[in-house]
């Protein structure tokens, strides 16, 4: 890739030996001198089109400008508008159309890409189709991908990408997703759940899905796999009204408040207070709660507790719950456990009064 800040210092140098001052050159070239001087201090790069008039300006060809290599001759080319033409004879790869990217416009880093595509599937052309599956990861090389990018047409990236995916999986698209269009990757986010991939997978794309769509995966794993382990990797990117839907709907079909442990910290406190509360209602232990009591209100936490109470569940099995309730809730035990005679029960409720 082009060092901005060389071809900054090559631009100031070549002025000087012209004995030229910033605002000579600009004027030269139709711009600001304060252009000219983010050219010089590698803040900005010269327009693919200025290019030609700065080179003659300075004395010098593009290539020359340019610091030379197969770069400054695709510029060159795409300047002389040859450029399908070149990368055909001269077999540019992505690796140095990345070089020339931040140079040119989308749509001209497509039309390479696009041309480099179609040479390799030309040079392929000849061999049987077994031979030719095996090459179709050849076509499109990840990590030269990745670095053009931010620089091409979305349309044709989200192409390349939904070839990738099946080539390389969908966990490893990662450094693609801010460059891939939220419908495409949700798509893809989709097709990989459906043939067994998992969350833990999709966690380093979550941030670029779209939330309703995030939402709908993690919704359809957890109710086929009624267990919220997997959803912990996704939890901090999914809407709060999503996730309790889901963790309601996975107590409602026999899960745990222990399981609710792993997502508690992205649950709306009101919606994980209800849950616990009920569950409890139902004949659910209190000693559950002890796994999300970081995460209740206090308020809340109390009621749980009384209510287990009033159900005749053991204190002992709250002790865990000691450190999280409230004052009047401690003293509401401490009634309980001398009523029972309940001795061990009151020295433990003791140190928190």
């Amino acid at each position: 890739m082009f060092d901005a800040v060389e071809i900054g210092r090559r631009i100031s140098r070549l002025r000087k030996e012209k004995d030229m001052t910033q605002p000579a050159l600009a004027d030269v070239m139709g711009v600001s001198f304060q252009a000219v001087s983010n050219w010089e201090r590698g803040a900005s790069m010269p327009d693919i089109g200025k290019l030609p008039e700065l080179a003659q300006a300075l004395g010098v060809s593009v290539d020359e400008l340019l610091g030379g290599g197969r770069g400054g001759e695709l510029i060159r080319s795409v300047i002389d508008g040859s450029e399908e033409s070149f990368v055909k004879n001269e077999r540019i790869t992505l690796t140095e159309a990345g070089e020339a990217a931040p140079l040119l416009k989308p749509k001209q880093v497509t039309r390479i890409v696009k041309a480099i595509e179609e040479e390799k599937e030309r040079q392929h052309s000849a061999q049987d189709e077994t031979e030719a599956g095996s090459k179709e990861q050849d076509k499109i090389d990840l990590e030269s991908l990745v670095s053009i990018a931010p620089f091409l047409d979305e349309d044709y990236l989200d192409e390349l990408a939904t070839r990738l995916a099946s080539n390389v999986g969908i966990g490893k698209l990662a450094a693609l997703a801010p460059f891939v269009s939220e419908e495409t990757l949700g798509k893809l986010a989709i097709t990989a759940i459906e043939n067994g991939g998992t969350l833990g997978e999709l966690a380093a794309l979550a941030p670029f899905l779209d939330e309703d769509d995030l939402g709908k995966i993690a919704f359809s794993v957890a109710k086929e796999k009624g267990s919220l382990g997997e959803l912990a990797a996704v939890a901090p990117f999914l809407d709060e009204d999503d996730l309790g839907k889901i963790a309601k709907e996975t107590i409602s079909r026999g899960g745990t408040l222990g399981e609710l442990a792993a997502i508690a910290p992205f649950l709306d406190e009101d919606d994980l207070g209800k849950i616990a509360l009920t569950c409890v209602k139902g004949g659910g232990s209190a000693a559950q709660v002890v796994a999300i009591a970081p995460f209740l209100d206090e308020d809340d936490l109390d009621q749980i507790v009384r209510t287990a109470v009033q159900q005749g569940q053991k204190i002992s099995d709250l002790i865990g719950l000691f450190p999280f309730l409230s004052h009047d809730t401690l003293r509401v035990l401490v009634e309980d456990a001398l009523k029972k005679n309940d001795t061990s029960s009151l020295s433990k409720i003791s140190m928190f009064l």
